[in-house]
């Protein structure tokens, strides 16, 4: 299956503005930026075509989460670092959801150009064009996923726990704007049929007086939780 922004468009789930976290200093007149939070989209059960032998053990079903957002700074603000934090928990069920791999994992350098993603017979993101050397899988891929972005410095972690965890940093030759596209499988326990997903997104934005930390709004936290699966 071929997974891109065409087939599959992000549609907003939530936009507007961010406010400094409690106890900060902010002028009143400085505004932040304005955030768009897409809606996840997930693709169920991406190990039932791959090879058995290769999946981990466990009883595990796996799917495919992606997550979207995209900045909008105010004039004279430059976005210096953002932190994309998705928290899993079991939608039902007491045993919680696991991320077994995340998209992208860590890219130290900017990079332009199309990218395409497979993922192999043991469900891990394995040929990621050049973004890195992974073997590749692609007469055995199940989904295929076109990157047609400039991705900034990042790095991720989470793997092996109930979140899934993104770094955006600033590069030197292109500011930290627009739209970022992120990807994580999930292992679902046997007693959990479904996923609930808690977006958080923390920014540093440096301004005309001095660096700002912005947090989505107390009534935007409600809109950024949903059943996956």
């Amino acid at each position: 299956m071929q997974i891109d922004d065409i087939q599959f468009p992000v549609k907003s789930a939530w936009e507007g503005r961010l406010i400094p976290p409690a106890g900060s200093f902010a002028a009143i007149e400085e505004k932040l930026p304005v955030v768009s939070i897409g809606q996840p989209e997930w693709w169920s059960d991406i190990a039932s075509g791959a090879e058995s032998r290769a999946l981990p053990s466990g009883g595990k079903r796996y799917g495919l989460a992606r997550f979207a957002f995209s900045l909008r700074p105010e004039k004279g603000q430059e976005v210096r670092k953002a932190e994309l934090i998705v928290v899993l928990n079991p939608a039902n069920g007491d045993q919680k959801p696991i991320t077994f791999d995340l998209l992208p994992k860590a890219v130290n350098e900017e990079q332009t150009g199309t990218f395409t993603i497979s993922l192999s017979p043991s469900i891990k993101f394995s040929s990621i064009g050049n973004l890195g050397s992974a073997e590749a899988y692609l007469g055995k891929a199940e989904y295929t996923i076109p990157l047609r972005q400039v991705v900034p410095v990042i790095t991720a972690d989470g793997i092996g726990e109930n979140l899934a965890h993104w770094v955006f940093s600033l590069h030197r030759a292109r500011p930290l704007t627009g739209s970022q596209l992120t990807y994580a499988i999930i292992g679902l326990p046997q007693s959990t049929s479904a996923v609930r997903a808690m977006l958080h997104l923390k920014v540093e934005i440096a301004t005309r007086i001095g660096p700002i930390g912005g947090i989505f709004p107390e009534e935007a936290r409600e809109k950024l939780s949903w059943v996956l699966g």
